[in-house]
C-alpha cells in the first residue's frame, strides 16, 4: 500500500508568498525526502517563491530535514525567491547554530517575523 500521507499544509499570502506548515511530528530522513518532494510539487502548482517553513508541530529534526532545507533554499534562489524557517524547537535552533545554518537560511521567531523578512 502506497504512502499518500501529507507531510505541509500552505496557507497563501502575498503576491508569490506561502506559509509551509509542517505536519509531521518528527523529521528523519524518509520524512525528509517526502518534504522536499511535497514543497517542489507544491511550488510547481502554485508558482509561489516566497516561503516561510513553519515548524511549530515539529518535535525532532534531523541532519537529512536540515538539508532538505538547504535544498528548498537552492530550488527557491533558482527560482528569485527565498525561504525562512519559524518555531523552530530549542534543540533545531541548537544545530542550526552549530552548522551556521542560520547564516544560511533566515530563522524568525513568528509569522510575523517571517512574512516581514521575506516581502523586504
Amino acid at each position: 500500500m502506497a504512502d499518500t500521507s501529507t507531510l505541509i499544509t500552505c496557507t497563501e499570502f502575498a503576491d508569490q508568498g506561502a506559509i509551509v506548515r509542517v505536519t509531521s511530528h518528527k523529521l528523519h530522513e524518509h520524512e525528509s525526502a517526502l518534504l522536499i518532494a511535497e514543497m517542489k510539487a507544491y511550488l510547481d502548482a502554485s508558482d509561489r517563491n516566497l516561503i516561510a517553513a513553519d515548524f511549530e508541530q515539529v518535535e525532532f529534526i534531523s541532519s537529512a530535514a536540515l538539508g532538505a532545507m538547504v535544498t528548498m533554499n537552492t530550488e527557491l534562489a533558482k527560482r528569485g525567491g527565498r525561504l525562512v524557517m519559524l518555531n523552530l524547537s530549542d534543540d533545531a535552533m541548537q544545530v542550526i547554530k552549530l552548522t551556521k545554518l542560520d547564516k544560511l537560511i533566515p530563522i524568525a521567531k513568528d509569522l510575523n517575523g517571517a512574512q516581514k523578512t521575506l516581502l523586504k
